[in-house]
């Protein structure tokens, strides 16, 4: 239930798709650690931002923008790095190859995992941002 409740936010309702990548991903459930590792990171730097780094010098939306793009930037590398070694792992233990056409299907799985990081940075500072001394007025 939850492998394809993660598996159809990665894939977009079928919308991304990727064949015998998708199939690796969901069928070795890859796709449940990127997921994790991505939520905890996007919560560590929300919280930080709101809460550690909270001083009136921050407090812009330039410097929240500036957070959303870290956190999808550290997440489009977790993202790939987590599934070409899986799968690196998981062909050579048959020892086969990697296919070429998976390097592609693993930089779209992590563009999809920034854009879902974005989105997930953006509903965790509506939610808390109220308590934040400096802060409580960014984004908006």
């Amino acid at each position: 239930m939850l492998k394809d409740f993660i598996a159809n936010f990665y894939e977009l309702w079928g919308g991304a798709y990727l064949g015998d990548f998708s199939e690796q991903m969901y069928n070795n459930d890859l796709y449940f650690s990127v997921a994790l590792y991505s939520i905890i990171v996007a919560l560590i730097l929300t919280i930080a931002y709101y809460y550690v780094v909270d001083r009136p010098g921050t407090a812009k939306l330039s410097i929240w923008s500036l957070n959303l793009l870290v956190g999808a930037i550290i997440n489009f590398i977790i993202a790939f790095v987590s599934a070409n070694n899986d799968l690196t792992e998981i062909f050579a233990s048959v020892g086969s190859a990697v296919p070429a056409s998976f390097t592609s299907d693993m930089m779209v799985f992590s563009i999809i995992n920034s854009m879902w990081t974005v989105l997930f940075m953006f509903l965790v500072s509506v939610l808390i941002k109220w308590k934040s001394t400096n802060s409580s007025y960014v984004p908006f």
